[in-house]
């Protein structure tokens, strides 16, 4: 299996000459985003027949459209570490026929899976809540419940790669995409959590500026209350920093990152299928060789 560098290198290598369209797409789905959320916001705090309306809306819009336009979004770095021609449109491939109602119930078939294996840490704190235990035994029940917590975050990643399996082959059920993924995933979570884990340090420098302008701010207000204005003002820059330099990043990361993901998903090609094509083609080949050997033979004769 590749390591992590390798595969994080292919995905460079991809994006190298694409890195104009790939963080194109990217600031795209941010504003496609946020358009979505202004449309149809999700608002749980007020009971109200409007909320409620704008809720349900909300809702609709996730299924129907978010969940699509996501994996349409993940397709499109697929297709551009596969070396495809590369358009605007590939974006939204999940739209077409064939593919949309399918990848919106894999989607919900996924939730439900994962939500199921969440169930028994969610009934154990429930537990621990109604039959008000002593403060021991909370704690120790408190403790399984977050242990549980690891069993439907493993499953989750085993059915990661449901939707690059339904791109890759149309005619593939959902329910057949996520044992697929299942099967394909295993022994290979961790490396994928491991994966992902990388990409964490290019937010480290961001968020320690955020955090020390914070502090200043924090400082400026306790040791000087007064006249906070200085040390306040050079927190706000900070922050303001920070904020700059994290955007930056997401907007180079964002592209990488998904490029890494498929870079992963290719890593996964199972060697079975490669060797199994390799051992049909020897058989043809040596049933063509001994053909002409027999045609050889008689001619001879």
């Amino acid at each position: 299996m590749k390591n992590i560098s390798l595969i994080k290198n292919e995905a460079r290598a991809a994006l190298k000459g694409h890195w104009g369209i790939a963080i194109g797409v990217f600031l795209l789905m941010l504003v496609i985003n946020g358009a979505l959320n202004m449309v149809a916001p999700f608002d749980a705090t007020t009971e109200s027949t409007g909320n409620t309306i704008l809720s349900f809306m909300s809702v609709l819009v996730t299924i129907f459209v978010s969940i699509p336009l996501t994996t349409g979004f993940q397709w499109f770095y697929l297709s551009l570490f596969d070396g495809e021609s590369l358009s605007v449109k590939k974006m939204f491939s999940a739209f077409g026929k064939g593919f949309y109602l399918k990848v919106i119930w894999a989607n919900i078939l996924v939730g439900i899976m994962v939500f199921i294996w969440t169930l028994p840490a969610v009934l154990i704190g429930i537990l621990v809540v109604i039959l008000g235990m002593t403060e021991v035994m909370s704690l120790w029940l408190l403790i399984i419940p977050i242990i549980l917590l690891i069993l439907p975050i493993m499953k989750a990643y085993s059915y990661t790669q449901t939707f690059f399996l339904i791109k890759d082959n149309p005619t593939l059920s959902a329910w057949d995409a996520i044992k697929t993924s299942k099967e394909i995933m295993s022994g290979k979570r961790m490396k994928l959590f491991l994966t992902e884990l990388s990409f964490i340090g290019w937010m480290i420098l961001p968020l320690v500026i955020g955090l020390y302008g914070g502090w200043l701010i924090l400082r400026a207000f306790i040791e000087n209350s007064a006249n906070p204005g200085i040390g306040f003002g050079i927190g706000i820059l900070f922050i303001g920093l920070a904020f700059f330099i994290g955007m930056i990043v997401c907007i180079y990361l964002a592209p990488y990152y998904q490029t890494t993901v498929a870079s992963f998903y290719r890593m996964l090609q199972p060697k079975e299928v490669i060797v199994e094509e390799v051992i049909i083609e020897n058989d043809s080949y040596v049933e063509e060789v001994s053909t002409l050997d027999n045609n050889t033979d008689e001619t001879n004769r």
